[in-house]
């Protein structure tokens, strides 16, 4: 997994539904045959790591059950996930010795995704940040007792709460919905985008270990380094929404804060 390609990321102003695979853009000494195909080598080694996770597993599980395209026409519902100043997620910075965004993404990834039915019972339920911290571990219906679980939605806001509580901008980090492929399973997903230098990295805190229920089993995993994301594709078929409890923006509707950063707009696509 050692990053081996450079980063050459253009930006393109858009405010309609975009792929983050749908773009193509050249350097001055390459070609597009050449580019294409470096281009289909790096979706291929994510696509193999995923495959390697298991990951297909955590779409499959849901897709016909969660995150759907059209439950985002109205995101201040969700901005209350983001919870940067609750005492229990400040806290949680302290205990686990927190004190950078790697150290935090290091710590979501040791999160277990555990779906909504095993846990609750019921397809979609959200937890607040504090809930999921504290009261997964000891929740009977725990597939795994003492560890902190849930599915993806709860894995990627608590994870952007923890980056602005450590000082993180807010117009830096936000929570991503939208419509992912994992090994040809396709369906709806909640992912984590970090603002460095220029550029939008994705955070996938899922690439942990997870519950699979069809066979009771914890599937033990790594997940994906740090920097995965900064060489190669994410695996995104659309995007549906982007939020944190300062900023939301609807790339399909339009629908936006009125004072959102111009970077949120961006369609970002990294090729070698």
């Amino acid at each position: 997994m050692n990053p081996v390609y450079k980063l050459a990321v253009p930006v393109l102003m858009v405010a309609i539904v975009v792929s983050a695979l749908s773009f193509v853009y050249l350097t001055d000494n390459d070609s597009p045959d050449s580019e294409t195909q470096n281009l289909h080598v790096l979706q291929q080694e994510v696509a193999e790591e995923l495959q390697a996770l298991k990951l297909k597993k955590l779409i499959k599980n849901n897709r016909d059950l969660i995150l759907r395209k059209e439950n985002f026409t109205q995101l201040s519902t969700y901005q209350q996930y983001v919870t940067p100043d609750n005492p229990v997620v400040t806290s949680y910075l302290a205990t686990e010795d927190i004190a950078t965004p790697q150290e935090a993404y290091a710590t979501a990834i040791n999160w277990i995704w555990v779906a909504d039915e095993v846990l609750h019972g019921v397809p979609e339920h959200w937890l607040l940040p504090a809930a999921f911290i504290t009261e997964t571990p000891i929740d009977p219906d725990n597939p795994v007792p003492g560890s902190i679980v849930s599915d993806c939605e709860s894995q990627a806001y608590t994870l952007v709460s923890l980056l602005e509580a450590l000082g993180i901008a807010k117009e830096n980090v936000r929570v991503i919905v939208g419509e992912v492929n994992f090994s040809g399973e396709i369906g709806g997903h909640a992912w984590v985008q970090l603002y460095v230098e220029g550029d939008w990295i994705e955070l996938e805190a899922t690439s942990g270990p997870f519950w699979d229920s069809e066979n009771t089993v914890l599937v033990e995993n790594n997940g994906f380094p740090y920097t995965f994301f900064q060489t190669r594709p994410y695996p995104v078929v659309e995007y549906w929404a982007f939020f944190n409890d300062r900023y939301y923006y609807n790339p399909d509707t339009g629908q936006k804060s009125a004072d959102l950063p111009v970077h949120w707009l961006m369609a970002v696509v990294r090729l070698p």
